[in-house]
């Protein structure tokens, strides 16, 4: 049996093809979900010209149900792990390697925590891109929006975020992308900021560059996570912390997907 801390380097018979995959499913599928929920509809005038404006409705619609479709694409892709006698279906969890690694990921994230909240003050203090332009007209200040005035949402974000969005996606971000697009690299430095950049570009259907800002390096540090780790859930449960502290802090509503064209 193959250790869950070994994995095997599967080199793709096609390695052209497996480019193409992955291009598709990370960079390919996120744009064109982004390009429907463009807040400035720059495609709507084409479909409305040909008469084709409910598709371009339906799309829309359709695009907007991010973690529907996340939760769909993660069983798809655990089912094709668990079917490939290659990988290791411990990953998935690893208990043991996430106890391991638990008290690192919790100190550091008391020091980049401390890091998150002091550059959410900042940003409301000096500049305006705190503040939310809702579809009424109105303004919200996010800073510690949530904490001051919907604690009980917290609550809720702490229990569902980490079960319906960290952890699935570090099963598709980081299991299913090493496994399967590990041996198309030289070396994991390449493959760790080719993961890190698709993991960021996954959240451009927020249009904003703040949730780059914020996906990049924590793509960077969930993937070495996740390789030091072997275990998915190591990474979900790091993810699932930086989550509930960015909604914490207001910089969660840069990916919000009530956000969108705010």
């Amino acid at each position: 049996m193959v250790d869950a801390y070994e994995p095997v380097l599967v080199t793709p018979r096609y390695p052209l093809l497996r480019w193409l995959e992955m291009l598709g499913i990370f960079f390919g599928v996120p744009a064109f979900v982004a390009v429907f929920l463009d807040p400035e509809q720059r495609l709507r005038p084409y479909f409305d010209a040909s008469g084709a404006d409910t598709i371009f409705n339906g799309l829309r619609t359709a695009a907007g149900m991010i973690i529907p479709i996340l939760l769909v694409f993660t069983v798809i892709v655990t089912i094709i792990l668990a079917r490939d006698p290659a990988f290791t279906n411990r990953t998935l969890w690893n208990w043991r390697g996430c106890r391991a690694d638990l008290r690192r990921i919790f100190l550091l994230f008391l020091f980049l925590g401390a890091g998150l909240l002091g550059a959410a003050w900042a940003l409301d203090e000096f500049t305006n891109i705190m503040t939310a332009n809702l579809p009424d007209g109105s303004t919200r200040a996010a800073f510690l929006f949530l904490p001051r005035e919907r604690p009980w949402i917290l609550v809720f974000i702490a229990i569902g975020y980490p079960v319906f969005s960290a952890y699935p996606q570090e099963i598709v971000s980081r299991a299913f992308f090493f496994h399967r697009y590990m041996g198309l690299f030289p070396n994991t430095g390449s493959a760790v900021v080719v993961n890190a950049l698709a993991f960021m570009w996954l959240h451009c259907p927020f249009w904003s560059l703040e949730a780059f800002a914020l996906t990049l390096p924590g793509g960077f540090l969930f993937a070495w996570t996740y390789l030091k780790t072997r275990s998915t859930l190591a990474a979900g449960i790091e993810h699932g912390l930086y989550g509930w502290w960015a909604f914490f802090t207001g910089l969660g509503w840069f990916v919000f997907t009530g956000s969108i064209g705010t």
